[in-house]
């Protein structure tokens, strides 16, 4: 089953995830649920396109986008016991200090955790190179080949405390308050 997919195939293939995406969206889960069954590694998206080349091609679609603004909106909804169903797991990052002082800063201004916040930047990036790599349409993979920081230009809004923020794309209305 090596033969190559048609654009309207692979438009059916698409329209079928998303649908998925959905009916999942629907039941309102909280956001690690809603991304594990679409885009996890055992979710819709990799089963409908298992291959590398297909899932990037995938990821470079308006369905994708779509997904990822669900996944983005759940992140903003109060959480009614989010993702007790998955493990987590725990990375080390070695950060300078002050870059750890500056996050500690911008999580306290926003009134949130750092793990949110290096969640919701992190999730950010990932969106970022997606987008980048579909505007080119040249990718072959889906991460930036060079890291990317910058100084953020405009003001972030800050939230009242125990108020969700509006549902957007981008990581500065994508992170709860507090955990």
């Amino acid at each position: 089953m090596n033969e190559p997919m048609t654009q309207e195939g692979f438009t059916v293939r698409c329209q079928k995830i998303l649908q998925v995406a959905k009916d999942l969206y629907q039941r309102r889960p909280d956001w690690v649920t809603f991304f594990r069954e679409t885009l996890g590694v055992n979710g819709a998206a990799r089963s409908v396109f298992p291959g590398q080349d297909d899932f990037l091609k995938f990821e470079q679609s308006p369905a994708y986008g779509e997904i990822q603004t669900m996944v983005a909106s759940l992140r903003t909804a109060k959480v009614r016991g989010g993702g007790k169903d998955e493990a987590t797991r725990v990375i080390t990052v070695r950060l300078p200090e002050s870059l750890h002082e500056a996050l500690k800063k911008e999580a306290d201004d926003h009134r949130t955790s750092m793990n949110k916040l290096c969640i919701s930047k992190l999730l950010q990036v990932l969106a970022e190179s997606e987008n980048a790599a579909a505007s080119v349409g040249t990718s072959t993979s889906s991460m930036p080949s060079t890291p990317v920081f910058r100084q953020q230009t405009s003001p972030i809004p800050q939230q009242p405390a125990r108020t969700p923020a509006p549902a957007a794309t981008n990581f500065r209305s994508t992170y709860g308050q507090g955990e």
